[in-house]
């Protein structure tokens, strides 16, 4: 099935998780991060609110053909709730932590477990895995925090949108919904996915980080 028109390769999503997990351990192990009971209580209600926004809000509205998915409300309403939480916390492994819980209140709300833990591995080693090496690099000062401007806030929350972008068309479209569901995607509708979430995920991710790099500033 890897071989299929539309399907991610196998070796391509093996290899890429297999990454992602030495990666989430290096900068786990270098940051130990040590949260506090408030950072673990937003995580919890950043988590949860992220999946509101998503599967709730943004599941509400409907946008014709041609405006969606470039306009993504679910998507859209995920990155800035996501967004605002890590950058209240900014501590390696927020990211990660905020998208275990996003996938868990998912499946509560929305999806039940048909697919898991397939789908918390995706959300936690991309999304969240994304968001806290940036947090990383940036020794927590995510989303411009102390640089003069929104420059930097807007280059990190675009890089992040940008890297978004990949994880649903190649590995959510593109392999584990095919494996669960068992269907055959389509590879046209791959390509039109990934083009589509490039200028949508961009701008919301470059407007989120703007935002909660304010919403930072404010709260801690």
């Amino acid at each position: 099935m890897s071989l299929e028109p539309g399907v991610t390769p196998l070796p391509i999503v093996l290899g890429y998780f297999l990454v992602a997990l030495v990666v989430a351990i290096v900068i786990l192990r270098k940051s130990r991060p040590r949260f506090s009971s408030v950072d673990i209580a937003v995580i919890g209600v950043g988590g949860a609110m992220t999946a509101v926004a998503d599967h709730i809000l943004g599941d509400a509205i409907f946008l014709p053909s041609g405006i969606y998915p470039i306009v993504n409300p679910p998507v859209w309403f995920r990155i800035l709730v996501f967004f605002l939480t890590i950058g209240v916390v900014r501590k390696v492994g927020s990211g990660m932590a905020t998208m275990a819980v996003f996938d868990i209140i998912g499946d509560l709300l929305h999806f039940g477990f048909t697919g898991e833990p397939l789908w918390l591995i995706e959300d936690v080693l991309t999304y969240g895995l994304m968001a806290d090496v940036v947090i990383f690099l940036t020794r927590g000062k995510i989303f411009g925090r102390g640089a003069k401007g929104v420059s930097l806030a807007l280059f990190e929350g675009g890089v992040l949108g940008l890297a978004f972008s990949f994880v649903h068309p190649f590995f959510t479209y593109g392999f584990l919904a095919p494996e669960i569901f068992g269907f055959v995607p389509d590879q046209a509708r791959v390509f039109y996915l990934f083009i589509t979430y490039i200028p949508g995920d961009v701008f919301i991710g470059a407007v989120s980080a703007l935002l909660a790099g304010r919403v930072s500033r404010v709260v801690t």
